[in-house]
């Protein structure tokens, strides 16, 4: 295992417990003291008295900065309330470990062992054996030009990293790429990637993505499915969705990116799920986008409609809905229907009415 450079540490409670009370009992010999101070005293918080020994004096004595008497206090807290994981920032970190004259915090866990399953949770919390792994995945996204598009996406530094390199084939049988760098967080279930592009020789802000991943590594997902928003190679901004689809190795990912084939599992999803706001700063509601005149006659369409369906001589169905004058929502006035899809819009230079819909319930309808 190769041992990774955390810039704070994170102790399994048992563990907490151990260094606490490693600074605690050196505190009190230090002062020579048979029974602790109270808290605001002994961390060195609040009304306390700065002439009598504090953990907050004796860090400051180790320090050219200022010490936060609460901060060990707060960390102490959240032991108390069954908090697993506690984790201190960096430079609490090196001035616990300073104080207690620990070089090495591994040689500690080894030698303060609680039991083989904690010192292995500790371990485990200070190195990580996929420090230097790298994950290679083929991105898969509706592109510019109406066609579904690849790239190379490569992830390091523990699901810290990622470069994404955009493939663009061109009529002469090359392929121009286009690249991003950037950083991953992870919050909860979902991955959030920053990226930047190098532009004029300057690094710019690209591009952002969300990815949803559950509670799992992300690196056991076969499929990440996400959305992203970023400018395209016209300038436009764009949104829309993106499938990153895991590779075994590098050389799986170059091959798979080199052909054309786009597979049918991945068309079916991505495949129009782009959405593009032309490089326009509009002067009046009527340059918006080519459909913005029609906006009078988008207003003369809430009401309610009442569909009539021949399904036979003798049988027909009737399907009543209402379209909201005020937010433009259609409401289904037919018992036991439900609309689970619909969308309605003007097309043919706004002289049609286009319905969608897809029901859910009792109706003879299917």
């Amino acid at each position: 295992m190769k041992k990774q450079e955390f810039s704070s540490l994170s102790l399994t409670s048992d563990y907490f417990n151990l260094i606490l009370n490693a600074i605690l009992y050196k505190f009190k010999e230090k002062h020579k003291l048979t029974h602790l101070p109270k808290s605001s005293q002994l961390y060195g918080y609040g009304n306390y008295n700065e002439t009598k020994p504090s953990l907050k004096e004796d860090f400051e004595e180790i320090s050219t900065d200022f010490i936060n008497g609460k901060y060990l206090y707060d960390k102490t807290r959240e032991f108390h309330k069954g908090k697993p994981i506690i984790k201190l920032n960096k430079y609490y970190k090196e001035l616990i470990l300073t104080y207690l004259e620990i070089e090495d915090i591994t040689s500690f866990i080894k030698e303060n062992n609680t039991s083989d399953d904690e010192k292995e949770k500790q371990l485990l919390l200070v190195y990580d054996k996929n420090i230097d792994k790298t994950y290679y995945y083929v991105n898969y996204y509706f592109g510019e030009d109406g066609v579904i598009l690849k790239g190379k996406t490569i992830i390091s530094n523990n699901w810290k990293k990622i470069s994404h390199t955009f493939l663009y084939p061109q009529e002469d049988g090359t392929v121009k790429e286009h690249y991003n760098f950037g950083n991953i967080t992870r919050r909860e279930d979902t991955i959030h990637i920053y990226t930047k592009t190098l532009l004029d020789g300057k690094f710019v802000e690209g591009e952002s993505e969300i990815y949803y991943i559950g509670h799992n590594e992300p690196s056991y997902a076969k499929f990440l499915i996400g959305t992203y928003c970023t400018f395209d190679i016209y300038t436009n901004t764009v949104a829309g969705k993106t499938i990153l689809e895991k590779c075994n190795s590098k050389e799986e990912m170059e091959e798979k990116c080199l052909t054309e084939i786009i597979p049918p599992y991945i068309a079916l999803e991505i495949r129009n799920k782009r959405i593009v706001n032309k490089s326009i700063v509009p002067k009046t509601f009527l340059e918006i986008s080519s459909d913005s005149p029609y906006a009078s006659i988008y207003n003369l369409i809430p009401g309610n409609y009442k569909l009539t369906f021949l399904l036979n001589e003798t049988t027909k169905e009737i399907l009543k809905f209402s379209i909201s004058t005020s937010n433009f929502q259609i409401v289904p006035l037919t018992s036991n229907v439900y609309f689970e899809n619909d969308n309605f819009k003007l097309i043919n230079k706004g002289s049609i009415l286009h319905f969608s819909f897809k029901l859910v319930g009792i109706i003879a309808l299917d």
